[in-house]
């Protein structure tokens, strides 16, 4: 019985081998750490991106006067190259002016690269109110808005979503941005 016990023992402290028994049993924890930190590291990226790359719009857009319907496009291929995608940025520009007797904002114009976001009205404004900052009488802003898809290259718990900016500035040096085919009114 001591020849059995002793060998047992000896079973029981052997530790050749251990080590690579566990390196098999935490890499695929491993791996999926890694490439969980990859995703997430990528998806801020893509946010910070978007969120750059509208206010950059917004701050360009905020220094004209009147644009026209290719200088939007133009905006639309920024926004593209300053997000690294060509496909997946979608844009609107809307223009927007505060009338205090009858409190409610008006859109001065709104347009979106390729239609791929509907143009606002006025009705949609009151839904938009509360993200509009208060403004003075005859004040104007131009709102900028983004969408960017984002695609997860591996399932580590990220859906495939869409990062949305919402940007409203005022225009820096004019009273008002005004779109040359569609003129502003002048009773404001």
């Amino acid at each position: 019985m001591s020849a059995l016990t002793r060998q047992a023992r000896r079973f029981r402290d052997q530790e050749d081998g251990l080590v690579m028994t566990e390196f098999l049993i935490m890499l695929p924890l491993l791996v999926w750490t890694f490439m969980a930190l990859f995703i997430y590291w990528d998806a801020f990226r893509t946010i910070n991106q978007a969120q750059k790359a509208a206010y950059s719009v917004s701050d360009v857009i905020s220094r004209q006067s009147e644009i026209d319907t290719v200088f939007i496009d133009g905006m639309q291929t920024i926004a593209e190259y300053l997000t690294n995608e060509s496909s997946n940025v979608k844009l609107r520009i809307t223009s927007v002016e505060f009338d205090e007797d009858d409190d409610e904002h008006r859109v001065l114009f709104s347009r979106s690269p390729g239609n791929k976001m509907p143009q606002l009205n006025d009705a949609d404004l009151v839904a938009l109110k509360d993200r509009i900052p208060l403004m003075a009488d005859n004040d104007s802003v131009v709102i900028v808005e983004t969408e960017v898809a984002y695609d997860p290259g591996f399932e580590v718990g990220i859906p495939n979503h869409s990062f949305d900016n919402f940007i409203v500035t005022r225009p820096r040096y004019y009273r008002r941005v005004c779109l040359t085919s569609d003129p502003c009114p002048d009773e404001l």
